[in-house]
């Protein structure tokens, strides 16, 4: 059986780490990124690799810089030839009134969420084709991008619209290839994000989830690999709502 390799961006820290450590116990090889917490990074490897990953690589990746996507996909070709899955998760999500909000940061949100992930994306491309069997890409949108901001900026509520739009726009581009193209779209979840809400405001952001709860980066974590997986063969261009009932179409 072909040994299955994803990339996981972000996956320092939250989401991405979850993400990371469940695909490591479905035996995955593994290259994670991390932008700013590289002993964070270097702790996810190490239990990635106690939880069953027979290969973890990790490098440092800026989304926002051509240089360091170039870079990080050259080290890959030049290691490993192919890739099975791609997991975009990498991003940032600042809470800046929209008043409060100036083209540099407009500028900064949207580089790093929406042209990063189109750039790795699209230069990852030659990789996934190079593999044997099911290919797939699974991007992190969130629900801020299906319904609008409150507590998030609305530039990361930009972001993550777009990602939904790419999401499917890659999806019916790559189909006829045979490459898969999802999103996983989380509700409030337990994170180093929502413990920055201030004041009361995590408390009523969690009161207002009819589940009553936050979600974990493990329930999130689940359906990316399940995207992921051979098994999802047949699900492309979709949108899967984890949000403890936020939002029920």
């Amino acid at each position: 059986m072909t040994q299955r390799r994803a990339l996981t961006t972000g996956a320092s820290s939250g989401i991405g780490t979850a993400a990371a450590r469940e695909l490591a116990t479905e035996g995955y090889a593994l290259w994670i990124t991390y932008t700013g917490r590289e002993a964070e990074a270097a702790r996810v490897a190490d239990e990635c690799r106690a939880a069953g990953s027979p290969d973890v690589r990790v490098s440092r990746l800026d989304l926002r810089d051509q240089a360091s996507i170039d870079a990080l996909l050259a080290e890959i070709t030049a290691e490993w030839g192919s890739l099975h899955v791609l997991i975009n998760n990498g991003g940032v999500c600042p809470y800046t009134p929209y008043d409060d909000i100036d083209i540099e940061e407009w500028d900064f949100v949207l580089e790093t969420n929406v042209r990063g992930m189109f750039f790795l994306t699209r230069g990852a491309l030659p990789l996934l084709r190079a593999a044997d069997g099911d290919r797939s890409v699974v991007n992190l949108s969130s629900i801020a991008g299906q319904v609008g901001a409150l507590q998030t900026g609305l530039h990361y509520s930009a972001s993550k619209g777009a990602i939904l739009a790419l999401t499917r726009s890659f999806a019916r581009h790559l189909a006829p290839e045979g490459i898969r193209v999802n999103a996983v779209s989380p509700g409030p979840v337990a994170s180093a994000i929502t413990d920055r809400l201030q004041g009361d405001g995590r408390d009523r952001l969690a009161a207002s989830i009819p589940l009553g709860a936050f979600g974990q980066p493990a329930d999130v974590a689940w359906i990316i690999a399940s995207l992921a997986s051979e098994r999802a063969g047949f699900i492309t261009g979709a949108t899967y709502d984890v949000n403890g009932g936020v939002r029920i179409d």
